[in-house]
C-alpha cells in the first residue's frame, strides 16, 4: 500500500516541479527533496503532494503549485527546503478557506510578492461584474 495520498482524498494538491534547478551542481534536483519533505510534513493533513515534470516557471525555480479541489490554483517560485513549514501553512490556509481562495493576509512571506508567479481561477469562476 502506498503512503502517497490520493488527490481525491485531498482538499489541496501541491504539485512540485521535478525539473527545476536551483543553480547548484547538486545531483539531486531541489524539487525531489522538496517533495519528500512536503510528504512527511503533510502526512496527517488534507493535502496531497505530487511531482510534475515542469510548471514553466523556470526563471523562478524551484517551483510548486497549489490546486484547490474546487477553488483557485496558485504557482509559487523561489522555494527551498527551508520553506516547507511555510508551504504547508499556506496550503492549509487554502484548504480551510470556504471559497477555495488563498487570502493574502497572514500568508507566509515565501508565498507573497515575488514568490507568487500566478493565480488561476477555478473553471466554474464567474466575475461579479459583467464585461
Amino acid at each position: 500500500m502506498s503512503d502517497v495520498k490520493s488527490m481525491s482524498d485531498a482538499e489541496v494538491t501541491i504539485f512540485v516541479c521535478t525539473n527545476c534547478r536551483d543553480g547548484s551542481d547538486a545531483d539531486l534536483r531541489p524539487g525531489i527533496a522538496l517533495i519528500d519533505a512536503l510528504r512527511r510534513a503533510t502526512a496527517d493533513k488534507p493535502i496531497a503532494v505530487k511531482p510534475v515534470t515542469c510548471l514553466a516557471n523556470c526563471q523562478n525555480s524551484p517551483s510548486a503549485a497549489f490546486s484547490h479541489r474546487t477553488g483557485w490554483s496558485y504557482v509559487f517560485g523561489h522555494l527551498a527546503l527551508e520553506n516547507v513549514d511555510a508551504i504547508v501553512t499556506g496550503a492549509m490556509m487554502l484548504a480551510k478557506d470556504e471559497r477555495g481562495f488563498l487570502p493574502l493576509r497572514d500568508r507566509p512571506a515565501c508565498l507573497r510578492g515575488n514568490g507568487m508567479s500566478a493565480r488561476i481561477p477555478p473553471f466554474n469562476h464567474h466575475e461579479d461584474m459583467p464585461i
